[in-house]
């Protein structure tokens, strides 16, 4: 009897991946990449020496009695980055994706607080599970997937060492807003998205040669109202002009527009990038027209820190505020990691207002690509004591 090939334990560090499948008592074979780092008879490979925060993908397969390699497993994973400077824990846990014929299953680090999470497949909930791993053996072969995974967290379990009092703020806060929950306001949001290519595209015996040399990345900020309420009561400005729209990446209407391509191209500088910052304009209590400005841009900032001749990975923070009055900044950060052979990885945390939408695209697409998009709860979710946002995003290719 022949038995198939599974992955039963899967371990990193900073520095090393350990994985352990189905022993066969047959002959195996791994790769790691296009390269083979291991033939032969034992079930479980070491791999060491690595760089830190950095996807690997490797290969398993048997080698059956006509001579013929079988039974492929393909397993996308990553080393810690302990030392990362980022506070989206995110951006600190391993995802791994495992493909074989049939099947995908997904695995990610523990994230505390969190008891359940929710698993979305292109869109679509599928089930909750409170294991922080899920396996799909409904897929067809020749279809991309996008997997979501949500969680939920109280604000006070961050490690910010809230008091209570303050706890009891963010739900007295959260009561105070119209269009969410009196709870809102004092939970967190962590979102996962891992996009998949077809299993028989991932699968093949096809090298691929296809390189993405070059990524075009967009990131803006908008109020989608015609005109918003002041939720300081003392401000002389009782309203502001929104910016009218809704999610469009070639809307000319923002509070706050970045815009960024990363190059593998030789000849081209690696990083190039543009920032801009829409118009504030402030109304009185008649909702007329009384000042207008523009904040500084200066607070929005975007660094290279790190490149290899495969791996560029940038880091993006952002902080502007109201030139017209005191109130609190449109903050997020982000940080993201691009590979040569089309693979990406991206992270960011912001408030839950302004609408924040996050779009990438190759140098060959003509039409951008959601990566995120986050609804506004409303101006006052700019404070600080209110809950982040922490989003993920990544693709096996």
């Amino acid at each position: 009897m022949t038995i198939g090939l599974d992955i039963l334990v899967l371990e990193q560090s900073d520095t090393l991946i350990y994985f352990r499948w189905t022993a066969t008592e047959g002959v195996c074979r791994v790769k790691r990449g296009t390269q083979v780092v291991y033939t032969g008879t034992q079930n479980h490979f070491k791999d060491e020496e690595l760089q830190p925060g950095h996807l690997y993908t490797y290969t398993i397969e048997r080698l059956d009695p006509t001579g013929k390699w079988t039974d492929k497993i393909k397993i996308q994973t990553g080393t810690e980055n302990r030392n990362v400077e980022n506070d989206n824990c995110l951006a600190k846990i391993v995802l791994t994706t495992i493909v074989s014929e049939g099947r995908v299953s997904l695995a990610w680090g523990k994230i505390d607080g969190i008891s359940t999470y929710d698993i979305y497949r292109n869109g679509q909930f599928i089930e909750s599970v409170e294991k922080n791993q899920y396996t799909d053996t409904k897929v067809l072969s020749d279809q991309p997937y996008t997997y979501w995974i949500r969680g939920q967290r109280p604000v006070s379990r961050t490690g910010k060492k809230l008091s209570e009092k303050k706890f009891s703020l963010h739900k007295m806060f959260g009561a105070l807003q119209q269009n969410s929950s009196k709870e809102k306001a004092s939970m967190e949001d962590f979102w996962l998205t891992q996009k998949i290519a077809s299993l028989q595209s991932i699968l093949s015996d096809q090298n691929k040669t296809a390189i993405l040399p070059v990524w075009h990345f967009r990131y803006n900020t908008f109020l989608p109202e015609t005109l918003l309420i002041n939720p300081n009561l003392l401000s002389p400005f009782h309203y502001f002009k929104g910016d009218a729209r809704a999610f469009d990446p070639d809307s000319t209407d923002y509070r706050t527009h970045v815009n960024f391509s990363v190059s593998f191209k030789e000849n081209e500088p690696t990083l190039f990038w543009d920032k801009h910052v829409g118009p504030t304009i402030g109304y009185n209590w008649r909702k007329k027209f009384s000042k207008a400005d523009v904040a500084s841009a200066e607070e929005i900032e975007l660094v290279q820190t790190d490149e290899f001749d495969e791996k560029v990975s940038i880091a993006l923070t952002h902080v502007v505020g109201n030139p017209l009055t005191t109130s609190p900044n449109i903050d997020y950060t982000l940080s993201a990691d691009f590979y040569r052979d089309g693979t990406y990885a991206i992270f960011g945390v912001h408030d839950q207002s302004p609408n924040h939408e996050v779009y990438l695209k190759h140098d060959e697409d003509r039409q951008w690509m959601e990566i995120h998009q986050s609804e506004s709860e409303g101006l006052s979710y700019m404070a600080g004591p209110t809950a982040n946002k922490y989003w993920r995003l990544s693709n096996f290719c």
